[in-house]
């Protein structure tokens, strides 16, 4: 009996200590307690007490510990990164302590971009375009933008076959950004893992080997933090696997959803966060795509092969919440899909247009879909959201679409020379937006179409002759045609956005169709 009791005395203390606390910290603002943030290890989701600790147990999968900034708060940065994480050791016990400032930030405003693919590429120059293009137009705006200003980079900063080709990776990247004027919150894409690892390394531990440069230089792949009354989770959806063995080397593959560990997070995590609360999901690839237009001349959509994973983990943790906004990049063109009448999915086209490839003697940045390379102005005032697409050079007010006379565009561009017809390319277009045309006083009929834009094929055709399968415009959308009378007729178009700013734009006819068509 005494032997019974003392193996069970020594069981409870074995216990006991495997559940010891190894990672503790506080969480405090001008050395004063901060109740109730939520600390994560990246798999537990713990809250601070009334005196701002915390505690976990934790087998530290990641490698660091971090904290959901509360709204009304800021962290400090180092650079442009916010420091609202720690790293962690193989000491028994880790202390990690955060400080937080005040701010009221219910209204702010965020700056996203996507795809900045960034290479140090002598040929391709993707540099000097983006410090002619990118750079100090977005600092511009951010420096005269009023109010608590933050900014989001949902992926590709770099492009992982440069980093050891050119010697140009995460590092470089935030010193070619070290004059960006606002915090980033950043999450990683498919091009920003080592593409190169170790072929005797296990398949089963790639990914986690991939992602080490990202952790070791940017932080935390997932995590989530708060602005005024809104939620954001930044999640990394690529898994990098295995690839087949090339040349002597074995480069990897990506799938495109989330890994078990970020699942099971990602679950605690929106179990601290109220129904009502707006949500703001933030990824690299999309969870669907548009698949064409219906027989009822309206738009389809669906999660394609590669997405179906992605979409099925973590579409039903989100169908609770009343108002979800997807974030997303990856395509490099505008796909703004409602996929309920609560959850709505943005995908932005890419700061870098086609990568900076598309760079003939005009330099002209236009993705596959015929968008500028831009960015996306995002604006919260308490829990109501406004946006705005601004095209890398150009003015938000009167560029947001651009119209084409296809009696002027030659067939080989999508031209229909004789039609009478125009295009118009409605760029960050969704389903709350209005077309109208106007010809000496009469509203045009308006037809919404399935189509490639013409100044795309144009450009992509003279700056990439020798590659002619190779970033081939994609049909879209947000295209819509009209018919004119004649062919010297000038057009009135008026687009209206959702919320209810207007573009004008007078076409005078025939209009011109070259590289400088607006």
């Amino acid at each position: 009996m005494k032997k019974l009791l003392l193996f069970t005395a020594l069981c409870a203390a074995w216990c006991a200590q495997a559940q010891k606390p190894n990672i503790v910290g506080r969480v405090t603002c001008k050395g004063k307690p901060v109740a109730g943030v939520v600390v994560s290890d990246g798999e537990q989701v713990v809250r601070t007490n009334s005196d701002g600790h915390y505690e976990m147990h934790s087998s530290k999968p990641c490698g660091y510990v971090f904290m959901s900034i509360p709204g009304g708060y800021e962290t400090a940065t180092d650079g442009l990164i916010p420091r609202f994480f720690g790293y962690t050791t193989h000491c028994d016990l880790d202390v990690v302590d955060f400080q937080l400032e005040k701010r009221p930030n219910d209204n702010f405003t965020l700056f996203i971009s996507t795809d900045t693919h960034l290479r140090g590429d002598p040929e391709e120059l993707d540099l000097p375009q983006f410090r002619k293009w990118y750079l100090p137009d977005i600092s511009r705006e951010i420096k005269h933008t009023k109010g608590p200003v933050y900014s989001l980079h949902l992926g590709d900063m770099t492009t992982d076959i440069m980093w050891h080709k050119n010697d140009f990776a995460l590092r470089k990247y935030l010193d070619v950004m070290k004059t960006y004027p606002s915090p980033i919150f950043h999450i990683p894409g498919n091009h920003d893992n080592e593409r190169f690892v170790d072929p005797a390394v296990p398949d089963a531990q790639w990914d986690s080997i991939a992602q080490r440069p990202y952790r070791q230089i940017i932080g935390p792949n997932y995590y989530s933090f708060n602005l005024g009354k809104v939620h954001f989770v930044m999640l990394d959806n690529i898994i990098v696997r295995k690839g087949a063995l090339k040349n002597g080397r074995r480069p990897s593959r990506n799938d495109y959803q989330l890994d078990e560990r970020q699942l099971r997070w990602l679950g605690r995590d929106l179990e601290t966060v109220d129904s009502s609360t707006p949500l703001v999901v933030c990824m690299h690839v999309p969870v669907a795509d548009w698949t064409g237009m219906g027989s009822d001349g309206t738009p389809e959509f669906a999660a394609k092969e590669g997405q179906r994973v992605m979409y099925d983990q973590i579409m039903p943790l989100l169908a609770r919440f009343d108002d979800v906004r997807f974030l997303t990049g990856h395509n490099h063109r505008f796909i703004n899909i409602p996929l309920t009448d609560r959850i709505f999915q943005h995908t932005l086209v890419s700061a870098s247009a086609v990568s900076w490839k598309i760079n003939g003697p005009e330099s002209r940045l236009v993705s596959e879909d015929g968008s500028p390379g831009g960015y996306l102005i995002l604006r919260y005032r308490g829990n109501r959201a406004s946006w705005q697409f601004k095209p890398n050079g150009y003015r938000a007010d009167c560029n947001q679409f651009r119209v084409y006379d296809l009696n002027r565009v030659p067939e080989e561009f999508g031209g229909q020379p004789g039609s009478n017809r125009c295009l118009i390319n409605v760029y960050n277009w969704d389903s709350q937006w209005t077309v109208q045309v106007r010809e000496k006083g009469r509203d045009l009929k308006v037809e919404q179409v399935w189509a490639k834009d013409p100044l795309y094929i144009l450009i992509r055709r003279d700056a990439l002759p020798t590659r002619p399968t190779a970033f081939r415009a994609v049909a879209n959308p947000h295209m819509f045609s009209v018919e004119a009378s004649a062919p010297d007729t000038p057009l009135e178009v008026v687009i209206t956005d959702r919320f209810g700013r207007k573009y004008h734009q007078t076409v005078e006819r025939p209009k011109k169709f070259d590289w400088q068509t607006e």
